[in-house]
């Protein structure tokens, strides 16, 4: 079935990998974007794109037209350079609902985050990054569209910047973890995030509302940070990366106070409470709806690494 379906965040991580998920299956796609450059950045995938600067409702509207599903990526983990969560997350989702009011487009499918359903219930699930991902999942609801939400951990493969950071850390030769590293993340495959969103655009056939979906999106396995790094290594060790390094501990509330003055290993606070939440789920209702296994972690931290750049880069 030809559908046409539209991206917000197109140029981005999961959007790239979405468009060409999309490609394979001939889909018709409109890749929404904030510039010209990188409307030239997503036509090698075959998608129409349109330029809309900011996430504002009648800009975005035009671009919805005759779209049955929108897919809403473009959200930030970190507040920097004059965007904020509230303007962003909160905002940028409330314009894009009515933009898919406005244009008749039944179905929005939204990516939220892990730590929302603890969010007042543990300390590094309650910060402003969380908030506003709950808050953007309430303007969905609320909207009188069909809504799907994804609520992902780390999304690993391809370009995904937390192999990308350890890599290059593990090429200058030296890690640094927070603790002890048994705080747990639940990684789950790019492939498998734009699978379960071009499904969650498509199924049930638009028309047939179903109640709002709630899906965690993590990978067939929750792991220890420890373990994650261990991963990565005997990964760039079998594809013949250098990976000879020693871990240097450094304490969570050194890790906090580096994150609050500007940043630890370039995260900010949000983001350093993302890596050491402790979030993790059941990885069968996604399984379930992609009707097929998940990707093994081994493989997509494989995938993530083979593609990663070969020169360390600036941690």
């Amino acid at each position: 079935m030809t559908i046409k379906l539209a991206v917000t965040g197109a140029s981005g991580f999961v959007g790239r990998q979405l468009l060409a998920v999309a490609a394979r299956e001939r889909l018709e796609v409109i890749g929404i974007v904030r510039s010209e450059k990188s409307a030239a950045g997503i036509s090698r995938f075959g998608a129409r794109a349109s330029v809309v600067p900011r996430l504002e409702a009648e800009p975005l509207a035009a671009a919805l037209a005759g779209a049955q599903a929108v897919v809403h990526l473009a959200m930030i983990g970190r507040e920097r350079e004059g965007r904020t969560y509230e303007a962003v997350n909160v905002q940028g989702t409330r314009a894009v609902v009515e933009a898919a009011r406005r244009a008749g487009v039944p179905r929005v499918v939204l990516f939220s985050g892990l730590g929302v359903a603890h969010y007042g219930m543990t300390r590094r699930c309650t910060n402003p990054y969380f908030l506003s991902k709950l808050a953007a999942e309430v303007e969905l609801f609320r909207s009188g569209r069909e809504a799907v939400v994804f609520r992902p951990s780390y999304i690993v493969g391809p370009g995904d910047g937390l192999v990308t950071r350890i890599l290059a850390e593990m090429a200058s030769g030296e890690v640094l973890r927070v603790g002890d590293g048994r705080y747990r993340m639940h990684p789950a495959f790019v492939g498998d995030a734009a699978a379960a969103a071009l499904a969650a655009a498509q199924d049930p056939p638009p028309g047939v509302a179903p109640p709002p979906r709630v899906l965690d999106l993590v990978g067939p396995e929750p792991v220890s940070f420890q373990s994650f790094l261990e991963r990565t290594a005997a990964a760039a060790r079998a594809q013949g990366r250098k990976a000879n390094f020693r871990i240097r501990e450094v304490s969570v509330e050194e890790a906090d106070r580096a994150a609050a003055a500007g940043g630890f290993r370039g995260m900010g606070t949000d983001e350093l409470d993302c890596l050491i939440c402790d979030e993790v789920s059941d990885a069968a209702p996604l399984s379930h709806f992609l009707h097929r296994p998940l990707t093994p972690l081994d493989d997509a931290i494989a995938a993530a690494v083979r593609e990663a750049p070969t020169k360390a880069a600036s941690v």
